[in-house]
């Protein structure tokens, strides 16, 4: 199924002129198949979502279920699947988080999904500190690379970054998949069991009006009562979290979202 997103106007000279650098070094440009010019940009553990908290929950919620499913859209460069797995490791050592892997993610861009299988990140120095606080040592999840993770079109290079390219341990990638896919390919054909995870951050927010009610109520239909269905900041307006609890979600942590009948 193909779909008409209705994306708002996107303008590239917003990442040229209003972002600093930021931890993932990836604020690529690029053309949807529908010819509309789109960016993603992302680093590990957004402060939009409390990973602490959203990962001890899950624990304690799914405590019950042999499998969870975690599905990730507009995965990018693969940091937001690592920021889970990680907090999975960190935070659930003495607890049965093998349920929870793989983690599938999908993005629609090829470029960048073709970053994440690399098993490559770029990092910033600036930045180690944020994922510092949230794990012990992240050397046990990143080494230095000998290799050089080049993203076309990436934005970033124009402030002429000092990154360095880290290669993601074997223990993080092989808990992860990463496929290019139309995130609504995907949902058609989803099936829950009261076990799954929809991670979903940062795309509402690009969408039209008409296909940001749609795709809720696609969301609202596909999962069931007591699986989570999770956005980011660019999609909290107050009538998209008004309108997820018209659609029987209740917030519990903050930009998670409980399917609550």
């Amino acid at each position: 199924m193909k779909v008409n997103y209705g994306y708002r106007t996107y303008n590239p000279n917003y990442y040229k002129y209003n972002h600093n650098p930021s931890f993932g070094t990836n604020g690529r440009v690029y053309k949807s198949q529908y010819g509309v010019e789109m960016g993603t940009m992302t680093y590990p553990f957004r402060s939009d979502i409390d990973w602490k908290k959203l990962t001890e929950y899950m624990i304690r919620h799914f405590k019950n279920k042999d499998k969870v499913n975690i599905v990730q859209f507009a995965s990018s460069d693969g940091s937001e699947a690592y920021s889970q797995i990680i907090s999975f490791l960190e935070r659930g050592k003495n607890e049965d988080i093998g349920k929870f892997f793989p983690i599938y993610a999908y993005d629609i861009d090829e470029e960048i999904i073709k970053a994440a299988q690399s098993g490559l990140l770029n990092i910033h120095p600036e930045n180690m500190e944020h994922i510092n606080h949230n794990c012990k040592d992240y050397t046990e999840y990143f080494k230095k690379s000998s290799k050089n993770l080049e993203i076309k079109n990436n934005v970033y290079d124009l402030f002429q970054k000092k990154y360095t390219t880290y290669a993601v341990s074997e223990d993080v990638k092989k808990k992860v998949i990463f496929k290019q896919a139309d995130m609504f390919d995907i949902l058609v054909h989803l099936e829950d069991d009261s076990n799954t995870v929809l991670m979903c951050r940062n795309v509402l927010g690009y969408f039209s009006d008409r296909v940001i009610k749609n795709t809720v109520e696609m969301v609202s239909r596909k999962l069931k009562k007591d699986s989570l269905f999770i956005i980011g900041k660019i999609d909290t307006d107050s009538w998209i979290k008004n309108y997820l609890k018209a659609n029987n979600f209740r917030e519990i942590i903050k930009n998670v979202f409980l399917k609550i009948a």
